[in-house]
């Protein structure tokens, strides 16, 4: 499974012993540290998950979280133990995962694969309910009298889905 993926991260070891571990995989990886990269890269590309790390960032790094969630993108942290807050206010936030370090690589690449796939199912749940919602406004204008206006939802629906 093909993944975009952006690791949100001040250092560079750190980005390039992560590719270096993930490289058996078919992602493409971009690395940012500031909030005008992470603008750079989303006016660039399609991102399936962001890798946040709090660790160097701290405080600076719930800032960014709070303006990458907007963009309804899984994010995963990374954290340490001694800063344990920032990890539940990550989690209050929504995030999809947080990891602690040291990181068990291989299950931190793992759950960046279970994070894309439910951008996946998130996606497709949209045509359904935009589905129900038309069927149901199709069956107002039935119960109405409204039989042509009826048939136009549901033709409508037709042509979306």
């Amino acid at each position: 499974m093909r993944i975009t993926l952006l690791v949100v991260e001040s250092n560079s070891k750190f980005l390039d012993l992560f590719k270096q571990h993930a490289s058996t995989k078919e992602w493409k990886i971009y690395g940012a540290c500031t909030l005008k990269e992470i603008r750079q890269c989303f006016g660039r590309n399609t991102i399936d998950v962001i890798l946040l790390n709090l660790v160097e960032m701290k405080h600076n790094g719930i800032g960014i979280l709070k303006k990458i969630r907007k963009k309804s993108i899984p994010v995963i942290t990374i954290n340490s133990g001694n800063q344990l807050s920032l990890s539940i206010e990550a989690m209050k936030m929504g995030v999809f995962d947080d990891f602690l370090m040291p990181l068990n690589l291989d299950a931190l690449l793992e759950k960046i694969h279970e994070a894309s796939k439910e951008k996946i199912k998130a996606k497709s749940r949209f045509p359904l309910i935009k589905h129900l919602q038309n069927s149901m406004i199709a069956a107002t204008y039935a119960e109405a009298g409204e039989a042509e206006m009826a048939k136009t939802f549901l033709s409508i629906d037709k042509l979306v889905n």
